[in-house]
């Protein structure tokens, strides 16, 4: 099983609504309480015209409590045939299939951390997350609005960047403001100025040279430590027409489950062994 890594970046709505989601007693939600709260039970989402769900797995898995473990659930149709006493006609059924879902909602400071299973009969988990994020939260009423991108293998933009030095053309990014890493560098607090000050969640930019573009400059090496960590994502160009996209680089897990199926008695204890990778 492939678990692909995912940070979820959590932006405060700054318009309040008197219905706002609150926590029981009263008070405002955090990050983790508001986490805890929306997947607590079924989330139905559309993605790409298509009903999906979010599903919290209700067995005892022997996973820590801290950490929400479900499945991202969907319908595909079957075609099959009847029994040879019915004719062997063609015929249509519905089956439900379904991905791992584990999200850490603690604070860190590296943010909420997700892993989700790769399956081609569910989609790409990226896409699916994206939809879920947005489905968290459609309106001011929830405390929060999600954005979700993949974490990024460590220096993989920078390889590159190394292997073709004073040829990069274009470089585009797209980063959501931080609620997490805690950096001190010119791009973190200036993200973090838009979000505070002109109530921004993402920034998307294209930097594109008459030459080549000098990727030793600070604010480049910035940009992409904040990709790399699940802040967002980055492409390039060379003058040669070699290319990087972060997501061709996305960081996953391999879990052994031996095959098994989620009813199978090792499968959680195998998934339990690679906790310490994952999160």
């Amino acid at each position: 099983m492939r678990l692909f890594l995912f940070r979820l970046s959590l932006k405060p709505h700054r318009q309040t609504d008197i219905f706002q989601r609150r926590q029981s007693d009263g008070s405002a939600h955090t990050r983790e309480t508001w986490l805890r709260e929306r997947l607590s039970s079924q989330v139905a989402f559309n993605h790409r015209q298509n009903d999906f769900y979010f599903v919290p797995e209700a067995s005892d898995t022997g996973i820590p409590s801290e950490i929400i473990v479900g499945w991202i659930a969907r319908t595909r149709a079957v075609n099959e045939r009847t029994p040879p006493w019915d004719g062997l006609s063609l015929t249509e059924h519905e089956s439900w299939q379904a991905a791992l879902i584990m999200i850490d909602p603690r604070h860190h400071d590296d943010g909420q951390k997700v892993a989700m299973e790769a399956r081609p009969d569910i989609g790409s988990p990226e896409a699916i997350l994206v939809s879920l994020a947005r489905a968290l939260s459609p309106s001011v009423q929830e405390p929060f609005s999600v954005t979700a991108f993949p974490i990024i293998e460590e220096r993989s933009f920078a390889r590159f960047a190394s292997e073709h030095e004073e040829t990069i053309k274009t470089i585009t990014y797209e980063a959501s403001v931080p609620n997490m890493f805690g950096g001190a560098d010119d791009f973190s607090e200036e993200m973090r100025t838009l979000r505070d000050e002109a109530n921004v969640s993402k920034v998307k930019t294209r930097l594109e040279s008459d030459g080549t573009i000098d990727i030793k400059a600070t604010r480049l090496t910035e940009i992409a430590n904040h990709v790399e960590k699940g802040g967002g994502k980055i492409k390039a160009t060379t003058t040669d027409g070699s290319t990087y996209n972060s997501d061709e680089h996305a960081a996953h897990e391999d879990v052994d489950t031996g095959g098994t199926e989620s009813e199978k008695s090792d499968f959680w204890s195998r998934v339990r062994a690679a906790l310490d990778r994952i999160f």
